[in-house]
């Protein structure tokens, strides 16, 4: 099965002109061997087999790297932060293929960034920074607030509650990048209002197709335009309870 994974790597990344050298599919093999094997002792995914990992999460969130609108080296030499990035999905298997970039993973959960610290120490990854908190609390401090190039999310929450969370993270002109399904057209229609009073600007929908993963990956991809204004992020609790 390690020889089809190592194939499928080369094969689907091959397509996309990133630098995919036999050390860099090593270590993203064995980072689905480490997940795979603490899945049975804590939650990090609802997915257990470990074919269906492979596919629904490894393949999926390195799908990133097929965005033909993005432009060339568009992701390298980055600051990127992964909000909820829960197992490290996608920033630990996109962090393995941008060494010159600055990954941030950001999680609340104690047990799951305990073990991203685990994981990219295994892995000798050096280009990864792990951060135990709330993103909507991170955002507001000034170390954090509009100092990302790239904001990425997946499978995180609401789509009205991701906005008002992650926008704040990003620089004027970089973008917030969100690994979404066919639905987002509903979705930014409702919230385009919300977007705005952010910062952000609809810039593209992309469908990238994934192998064997039903339908397509569509990823979101919005534009910093203007500064947040300050008063976002709110609490959570009026996040969910009041949307913009």
């Amino acid at each position: 099965m390690i020889l089809e994974q190592k194939k499928a790597l080369y094969e689907y990344l091959g397509k996309t002109g990133i630098n995919n050298d036999s050390e860099k599919i090593d270590k993203v093999i064995n980072y689905l061997e480490i997940v795979y094997e603490k899945n049975k002792v804590i939650n990090l995914i609802g997915t257990k087999k470990k074919e269906d990992i492979f596919i629904k999460h490894i393949l999926d969130s390195l799908s990133i790297f097929n965005i033909k609108i993005l432009k060339e080296g568009e992701l390298q030499e980055k600051k990127i932060i992964d909000i909820g990035t829960g197992g490290g999905l996608p920033g630990i298997p996109i962090s393995i293929f941008l060494p010159e970039s600055k990954i941030f993973l950001v999680d609340k959960s104690k047990k799951k960034t305990d073990f991203l610290r685990e994981t990219i120490e295994k892995l000798d990854l050096k280009n990864i920074i792990v951060i135990t908190d709330r993103a909507e609390e991170l955002s507001r401090k000034a170390s954090f607030r509009e100092e990302f190039d790239i904001v990425i999310a997946r499978a995180v929450t609401k789509f009205n509650i991701l906005l008002e969370i992650a926008i704040p993270f990003c620089t004027i002109n970089g973008k917030i990048i969100f690994y979404k399904s066919k639905k987002v057209f509903e979705e930014i229609k409702e919230h385009s209002e919300a977007m705005s009073k952010l910062g952000g600007e609809f810039e593209e929908l992309y469908d990238v197709e994934v192998p064997d993963l039903e339908g397509f990956r569509t990823f979101l991809i919005l534009k910093k335009e203007k500064r947040t204004p300050l008063k976002y992020p709110r609490n959570f609790a009026l996040i969910k309870k009041k949307p913009l």
